[in-house]
């Protein structure tokens, strides 16, 4: 698919400030920081530390809840009308599963996020890649990962928001080599936005996204800290048979959904995109199967990735059964359908979105059990 540049929109610090941080519709995507002096982060709060005078600002226009056009976004990656209104653009839809034990152990379900990153390390589509670390009871932290041994560290699924993309933009200015990044679906969106100024374009050149329903917030990890049987947890799961559930020790740990839900993060409720509709690859589970993965392909870049990874014997697929695809669609169906009446409620969290007549009227077919 041919890409396009489209115009991004304008505003400035006291429209972030306004519109996003005084709000709480902060994802902590990371992607306003690196640039200014005044932007700071703590953890996952972004705060002005200071007040800045310019008119207009980065900050603002690659802020994924400043504003966000999904019609803008898939006619920037495809380079047509709106795409598909539930699954974004994609050119296919698997099943996947690294083939490397390590990563598939140390990976979230099939391992994909962490194959494709490998790989994409180790033939050069990029000298970097930005991921997200931390163990599954410590706020995570970003990454910069160049070989395979910190990249493998990162593996596994962080169900919490994380400023990823805060080293990106001194990355961006110190060098020229190609850069991977691997982010929740607001990163994208944001990445996504920050290519229509203009920044990143030729440098960005993998984008893959990872389904996000919801993520929790730092005082998850203060109520995870007085659970002592939690302590030596290597991994973090939330299954569709309900709960949170942790690796410990060879066995399970589940802590009930109920005493996990007050620490999702309410931005999280007026998310649009739970699928990384913009991203170039796009990695969930299959809710079925936990040896596998549901990937996407959303452009020919990620296509050529995928097919090299599948030849150099990094990744496997298979064709994404036919009668799970409407349980995928429903789940995302869901998702839209309720920020869509909290938009159409006129509801501040969900007026930074801008959705066509045509993206409105595409869904209500849907919501009703039509096409």
């Amino acid at each position: 698919m041919a890409q396009r540049t489209v115009e991004a929109q304008r505003g400035g610090p006291r429209d972030l400030q306004a519109r996003v941080l005084e709000t709480g519709l902060c994802t902590a995507c990371g992607a306003c920081l690196g640039h200014c002096p005044y932007l700071k982060t703590l953890g996952e709060r972004v705060a002005f530390i200071h007040p800045c005078p310019l008119p207009e600002g980065r900050c603002f226009e690659v802020c994924p809840r400043a504003a966000l056009d999904p019609d803008r976004l898939d006619a920037q990656l495809a380079g047509a009308g709106p795409a598909d209104p539930l699954l974004g653009p994609h050119l296919a839809l698997h099943f996947a599963r690294a083939l490397d034990p390590e990563v598939k152990r140390r990976g979230q379900y099939g391992g994909v996020t962490t194959a494709l990153t490998l790989f994409a390390l180790g033939a050069g589509a990029a000298e970097a890649a930005l991921l997200t670390g931390g163990s599954p009871t410590a706020a995570p932290h970003p990454v910069v990962a160049r070989d395979r041994a910190t990249a493998l560290a990162a593996a596994g699924t962080k169900y919490s928001a994380c400023a990823t993309l805060a080293p990106l933009a001194p990355l961006l200015r110190e060098g020229s080599a190609p850069l991977a990044v691997v982010g929740r679906p607001c990163q994208v969106a944001a990445l996504r936005k920050l290519e229509a100024r203009g920044e990143g374009g030729h440098r960005l050149a993998l984008v893959i996204g990872v389904f996000c329903f919801w993520a929790l917030t730092p005082p998850f990890y203060r109520f995870l800290a007085s659970r002592a049987d939690l302590a030596p947890a290597t991994k973090m799961d939330i299954p569709k048979e309900g709960g949170v559930v942790f690796s410990v020790n060879g066995g399970a740990v589940r802590i009930p959904l109920d005493q996990v839900r007050p620490f999702i993060r309410p931005a999280c409720q007026s998310c649009f995109d739970p699928t990384a509709e913009w991203a170039d690859l796009a990695v969930g589970s299959t809710e079925y199967d936990p040896d596998w993965n549901t990937l996407v392909v959303r452009t020919a870049r990620g296509q050529a990735l995928v097919d090299g990874a599948v030849a150099a014997g990094a990744l496997e697929v298979t064709p994404y059964p036919a009668e799970r695809i409407p349980i995928l669609r429903a789940a995302v169906r869901g998702k839209k359908i309720r920020v869509l009446a909290a938009l159409e409620a006129g509801r501040a969290e969900a007026a930074y979105l801008e959705i066509s007549p045509e993206r409105r009227a595409a869904l209500q077919p849907e919501a009703e059990g039509g096409a």
